[in-house]
């Protein structure tokens, strides 16, 4: 009697497991059968897929439930004898879902209980590979999507997660740059390049720590400041340019006729000499025509050129009238 029961027990269990199974992995797939109105139309799909037909149930299922948001049933990868097999969400695993799969990248953690990665500062993505970064050359430009305003469009703000302020480049494991440089914020930069530094004036290098400034005619180079000394007679930033005033306006009386004007911008752009942003001295003008850009120059001035033949950058100094030499830089 005890063994007759214990049979009926155990052949009770073996069907309720095997019972609601799909036989075909047509059940539910497209190319297949994957609408539920085909289990009345067709007459050999609901023999065939109980399951996918709700004829029965794996919610039933005596193995119990799933484990993590996983859930039984509903997926036509899994049939046959898998049918109620529990379908894992992200990245859990195993018979239960109860199996946290995830690696995490650069010093990320695994919260055992999420199964999520808890990134350190400048490191984002399910598992923490991936920088702050636009994936479009059209974040923040003109042609593109100028503003910010456009981040409520979804394809905008996926994107451009650096240009939407969904991640910031303040936090790029790099570090800083240097020398007044910064990252992120330049349309020019997309991709793995987002978060590169942009370096001011002749600054460059990956943190703008290189000045690339080369000062001609005499003048001397300050690396801190990534700056040119101008001597006596020399102008502008790498001191190729005559010290003199552009504006006849310049101490001219009506015109600019005080020094104490030269606080106004548009009068010290026009007024170097007059306001003593450069020193003046007799520079004899030589009239040296350089032949390929036909741009003049002064004796003693010196410029830079491009060889496209060589390849190669040359500086050239003007040495009298109508007569200038070039050596390679």
């Amino acid at each position: 009697m005890l063994t007759t029961a214990l049979f009926f027990m155990l052949t009770g269990y073996v069907l309720a497991q095997d019972y609601c199974q799909n036989l075909s992995q047509n059940c539910g797939a497209s190319p297949g059968w994957p609408f539920q109105s085909m289990c009345d139309t067709v007459d050999y799909v609901r023999p065939n897929c109980p399951e996918f037909c709700g004829d029965c149930t794996c919610a039933t299922d005596p193995r119990g439930p799933c484990l993590n948001g996983g859930i039984r049933g509903g997926n036509p990868a899994n049939w046959g004898p898998n049918t109620c097999d529990c379908n894992c969400v992200g990245n859990w695993a195993g018979e239960f879902c109860e199996v946290c799969t995830l690696t995490c990248a650069n010093g990320g953690q695994v919260d055992p209980a999420t199964c999520v990665c808890v990134c350190p500062t400048g490191y984002y993505g399910d598992d923490c590979s991936e920088t702050c970064k636009n994936t479009d050359p059209k974040c923040g430009a003109s042609p593109g999507w100028p503003l910010t305003d456009m981040c409520t469009t979804d394809y905008v703000e996926e994107a451009c997660q650096e240009f939407c302020g969904k991640c910031s480049c303040a936090d790029d494991p790099r570090g800083p740059c240097l020398n007044g440089g910064n990252r992120g914020g330049n349309p020019a930069n997309w991709g793995d390049n987002t978060c590169n530094c942009n370096c001011p004036g002749y600054w460059a290098g990956d943190f703008c720590e290189t000045c690339t400034l080369h000062c001609f005619n005499g003048g001397q180079l300050d690396a801190n400041t990534c700056t040119c000394t101008c001597p006596a007679g020399w102008d502008g930033e790498d001191c190729s340019d005559v010290c003199q005033d552009s504006n006849i306006n310049c101490g001219a009386n009506p015109g600019w006729p005080s020094p104490d004007m030269c606080s106004i911008d548009y009068v010290a752009e026009n007024c170097h000499a007059f306001c003593s942003i450069c020193t003046p001295a007799n520079v004899v003008i030589g009239d040296c025509t350089d032949a390929d850009s036909g741009l003049p120059y002064t004796v003693g001035q010196m410029w830079a050129k491009h060889d496209p033949i060589r390849q190669v950058t040359m500086i050239c100094t003007c040495m009298a009238a109508n007569s200038y030499t070039c050596v390679d830089a």
